[in-house]
């Protein structure tokens, strides 16, 4: 689609109404007269994002400043159908749209740093992908792996709980033997309890199970009413569908999907009325469970009462040995959910690790699609400028999910997250410190097994699994050929790097293109050479608006459409708008740019004295 007219309501640009041709468009004008503003509100409207986050900031300042309490309507068209974009200062996002690709947008402060910073010369490449494809690839998994990642560690966290609690079986087990011991020595004396004792050992087995059961499904009770509360609140909360405007001017497009929506919460509020049926039940076998053990509890208590009439302290033993027997059945019961659950982990993290290898085959794919793009641009660019893509060597992203993960563990992790970052990938890392692999990350990172230690446990929290989703990304090196050599983009003047830069953009042969000066800082022989055939080499459909003050960008490139802007002081306004050869067009680019008319004149004087031609005659 490309930009068909541009309407302005309020600001200094209020009354601005102007229909763009398909081709190129050229906004001329003194400065001051709105040019670079109309590109910014455009840009505002069409939610096309800066280069830079510098220029995000300067681009959104400034088209709210522009635009004051107005509005700026944009009508997109493909020749059959138009689809009309309207946003005011207030509409702080813009959601992304399927029927359109947002413009590019470049200010010429935009165009001169895009080489300085290793995510915009990133971007430079990937804009060259299907946008489409850069927007769903690899993020579907990242969901999937963070939710994974989140229910390990919390199983982790609970196997580190249960493994506190089963360190004294053997203990237990040996204190119980003794106790079991001292209760035969005492039987052999006291041959008229030996019924009593009978009896409570017949008791003593059940009341540990019931006791286990009371307690196993007490955790699920806590646990489903927990994540109950939960997903009964999300379902309450669902969003509704306005009331279709009658302004629209159509019946309401959204009718069935209503009735779709209404249909599927029903559907919703059945399973979570189902799901509160089942909790329901899980407290009366709660209930069933807690009765029983408290009638085994109340029985055991009175047998241990007439053997107390029988021995005194002999109760006391018995007690023991009873309570001993059941602290024993609730860790032996812990023993076989830390197998559950490290089954669970395990279970997890195959799917994860599918997930991972699916993700970083995607990576390994879009490494490949960037060096094709660099290729391409090589031979059309070439041999003026070169592009290489070094694989995965950003590692900002990287050292800041680190960082985050280990701030407040005591270590100096600043020195620490670079040297992890030379050492092993995110996944590595986080992987390594999730199984508790101390000595094998002491051992690379040359630090002690305590600081590894402490690592582990830093990178085991839910920060650290952060790292599962954290992308060391491609960089691109830019070169320009002077004289005889390469020489990197960071080492380039400013004028260079337009050069170097501008090119690349104009390779775009298809996407809508907006420029606000990018004949700043360059010569007219790059202008007329590079620039002006840069724009013209693009496809007929390909829309290009240019803001410039050089004559060469509209006379040369035949411009199909010349805005000339003015300013009255207080509000900025067409002046004259039309094809290149229109008198009011020619009379406003030979008077207002570059040295206005008497400039052009001298011009023609002096090409046409020092021409070849010329000579000859």
């Amino acid at each position: 689609m490309w930009i068909e007219t541009v309407k302005i309501e309020g600001g200094i640009l209020d009354g601005f109404e102007q229909r763009f041709s398909r081709e190129l468009n050229v906004l001329i004008g003194a400065r001051g007269t709105g040019k670079s503003s109309v590109i910014e509100l455009i840009r505002f409207c069409l939610g096309a994002s800066s280069y830079t986050q510098a220029g995000e900031q300067h681009s959104t300042e400034h088209a709210l400043g522009v635009l004051g309490d107005g509005k700026i309507t944009v009508t997109l068209t493909n020749g059959k159908q138009r689809l009309e974009i309207t946003r005011t200062a207030q509409d702080t996002e813009v959601e992304e749209s399927d029927y359109f690709d947002p413009p590019f947008v470049f200010s010429q402060a935009e165009i001169e740093s895009i080489g300085l910073q290793s995510q915009s010369r990133l971007r430079l490449v990937d804009d060259f992908l299907p946008v489409r494809q850069q927007a769903a690839s690899g993020s579907a998994n990242n969901a999937k792996i963070r939710s994974a990642t989140t229910e390990i560690r919390t199983l982790l966290a609970e196997i580190d709980r249960i493994d506190e609690q089963t360190a004294d079986l053997a203990r237990l087990q040996a204190s119980l033997d003794a106790l079991k011991k001292q209760a035969t020595a005492q039987a052999s004396v006291h041959k008229e309890i030996t019924v009593f004792r009978s009896s409570l050992a017949e008791v003593t087995p059940t009341l540990a199970a019931a006791r286990v059961r009371a307690e196993a499904i007490g955790r699920t009770v806590a646990q489903f009413s927990e994540w109950l509360e939960e997903l009964d609140s999300i379902a309450d909360r669902r969003p509704r569908f306005e009331p279709w405007p009658a302004q629209a001017g159509t019946a309401d497009e959204l009718a069935d999907l209503r009735k779709r929506e209404r249909q599927a919460y029903g559907n919703i509020k059945t399973g979570v009325d189902e799901l509160l049926a089942i909790r329901e039940e899980l407290k009366k076998k709660l209930a069933a469970a807690t009765n029983q053990r408290t009638g085994l509890e109340n029985r055991a208590r009175d047998i241990r009462q007439r053997i107390e009439e029988k021995q005194k302290g002999a109760s006391a033993l018995d007690k023991q040995i009873g309570d001993l027997t059941q602290r024993i059945s609730v860790v032996k019961s812990l023993v076989d959910l830390r197998k559950t659950r490290r089954a669970q982990i395990d279970a997890l993290s195959a799917q994860r690790d599918k997930l991972l290898g699916q993700s970083e085959t995607w990576r390994q794919q879009r490494t490949k699609e960037r060096e094709n793009v660099a290729q391409q641009l090589n031979r059309d660019l070439g041999p003026s400028v070169r592009l290489s893509i070094l694989p995965f060597s950003q590692h900002l992203e990287y050292i800041s999910a680190l960082t985050a993960a280990l701030r407040g563990s005591g270590l100096r992790y600043a020195d620490l997250a670079e040297r992890i970052a030379q050492t092993f990938s995110p996944t590595e890392i986080a992987q390594l410190a999730e199984s508790g692999h101390v000595e094998t990350i002491a051992a690379a990172l040359e630090i002690t097994e305590e600081r590894a230690g402490r690592l582990c446990d830093a990178l085991r929290d839910q920060a650290g699994g952060a790292l599962y989703t954290t992308v060391v990304e491609d960089d691109v090196k830019i070169e320009l050929m002077d004289g005889a050599d390469f020489k990197g983009i960071d080492f380039l003047s400013m004028g260079q790097r337009c050069t170097v830069v501008l090119p690349i953009i104009l390779r775009h042969l298809e996407r809508m293109i907006i420029l606000d000066q990018p004949e700043d800082h360059l010569d007219n022989s790059f202008v007329v050479g590079t620039l002006v055939k840069g724009i013209t080499r693009r496809g007929d459909g390909a829309q290009t608006i240019v803001a410039t003050h050089n004559p060469n960008i509209p006379v040369l490139g035949n411009a199909d459409l010349v805005v000339h802007l003015e300013s009255d002081g207080s509000r900025c306004f067409t002046r004259a708008s039309g094809a290149i050869n229109k008198p009011a067009i020619v009379s406003a680019i030979t008077t207002i740019m570059e040295g206005g008319r008497e400039a052009f004149a001298r011009r023609a004087e002096f090409y046409a004295k020092n021409s070849p031609h010329a000579a000859k005659s």
